[in-house]
């Protein structure tokens, strides 16, 4: 037994607090770092930053703040139900409760206002794709299976859950 860690059959599981802030910073690397940065050249093919007004810069930030907020909470809280973080691995219970009683995938939302940070405080033609990307990943990718790999394990409850509780609008 490791000190700070518990166990499942599976394997040990660090802290879940730990688990959602490892979790929250690939989110961030990805959608407002990375990804952006594959797409912010000049002519040259050079790395260029071209900052839009500052209210704009202001409102990326927030945003990045907020979608911070909405990934790590959420996460934290599947990482205590013992879910996997980086897959669609459920955890032996379905988390109902707290933020997932208003919208089922909270992370889901922080993750794709993460990604549209760059777009709104960065002048550059095509940082919309990473946004849209997002979109994509969390909705018609991972989001569909997602879908299914809960409804396996958890059945009628979780199709309760799906009729009671909306995707990505809070509070249906």
């Amino acid at each position: 037994m490791y000190p700070g860690r518990a166990t499942c059959e599976h394997a040990p599981v660090r802290r879940p607090e730990g688990r959602a802030w490892l979790y929250t910073a690939f989110v961030i690397a990805l959608w407002a770092v990375i990804l952006p940065g594959l797409l912010t050249r000049d002519g040259g093919g050079r790395f260029s930053l071209e900052w839009r007004s500052w209210p704009l810069v202001v409102a990326g930030a927030i945003l990045l703040v907020g979608g911070t907020a909405l990934v790590f909470y959420p996460a934290r809280r599947l990482a205590d139900a013992g879910a996997g973080l980086m897959g669609t691995r459920p955890g032996p219970t379905l988390v109902t409760d707290g933020v997932y009683g208003r919208v089922r995938n909270p992370v889901d939302i922080g993750a794709t206002a993460i990604a549209c940070t760059s777009w709104i405080a960065l002048e550059t033609e095509l940082l919309w794709v990473v946004p849209a990307a997002a979109l994509l990943h969390y909705t018609v990718g991972i989001g569909l299976y997602e879908d299914r790999r809960l409804l396996e394990a958890f059945g009628d409850e979780f199709t309760a859950y799906r009729r009671r509780v909306h995707k990505w609008i809070p509070g249906r």
